[in-house]
């Protein structure tokens, strides 16, 4: 029989008690989104993000018996709202014209600097070869991309932009914004560099529509 000292705190157990098993899973979620960030992918196991959840590996393999599961998951929790719509495209629904690059650069920028552990975890994936990039390309950035094409041909088709690959062009608007956010977030930049977000998205969409505006 254990002894009184070595027992869980009464708090802790009632605390483990009171989680359901969305909140579990959500707590799940974000640690492995923590460690993913500090230590990478291939220097992060199970076990460890069970330890830190404080949880056994079997609760982990209970919400998520697939690793694919975990990283849907993931990008569900940093992409989507409660419904499981992307947040960005749904502020995108009643914009148009330059109010769609601006919504798009805006959302962005303030995501990554609010909290940059998801643009880690791209990089991490990315490098490493991994399955998250992957499923997130295949679902979350092909959504935005393909909802930018078409916006930027219907402005070729009213003729707001010369005829140009608006596939390419699509490409170029989010080029220019994520590389700001990983100089910025990633590579420090932001320690030597400062501008107020609505100046930098200004400055984004003014370049971005002087290039494509008709002749």
């Amino acid at each position: 029989m254990y002894k009184e000292s070595r027992k869980m705190p009464k708090s802790a157990e009632d605390s483990k008690k009171r989680m359901s098993g969305e909140q579990r899973k959500a707590q799940i979620v974000t640690v492995a989104m923590q460690l993913f960030a500090e230590e990478g992918f291939k220097g992060t196991t199970t076990r460890e993000i069970a330890r830190r959840a404080g949880i056994s590996e079997a609760v982990i393999f209970k919400h998520f018996s697939k690793k694919e599961d975990l990283y849907n998951a993931i990008i569900d929790q940093c992409c989507n709202d409660g419904g499981g719509e992307s947040r960005l495209l749904k502020l995108l629904k009643q914009k148009q014209g330059r109010e769609v690059f601006s919504e798009v650069a805006m959302f962005l920028i303030t995501e990554h600097q609010n909290d940059s552990t998801f643009l880690k975890l791209l990089t991490y994936s990315a490098l490493e070869k991994h399955t998250l990039s992957d499923i997130f390309i295949k679902t979350k950035a092909m959504e935005l991309i393909e909802f930018l094409v078409s916006h930027i041909k219907s402005l070729m088709d009213e003729g707001v932009f010369r005829k140009a690959d608006h596939e390419l062009a699509a490409r170029a608007f989010l080029g220019m914004v994520l590389h700001f956010n990983i100089a910025q977030e990633l590579y420090g930049l932001k320690k030597t560099f400062k501008r107020q977000n609505s100046d930098v998205v200004d400055t984004f969409v003014d370049i971005f529509f002087d290039g494509m505006k008709r002749r």
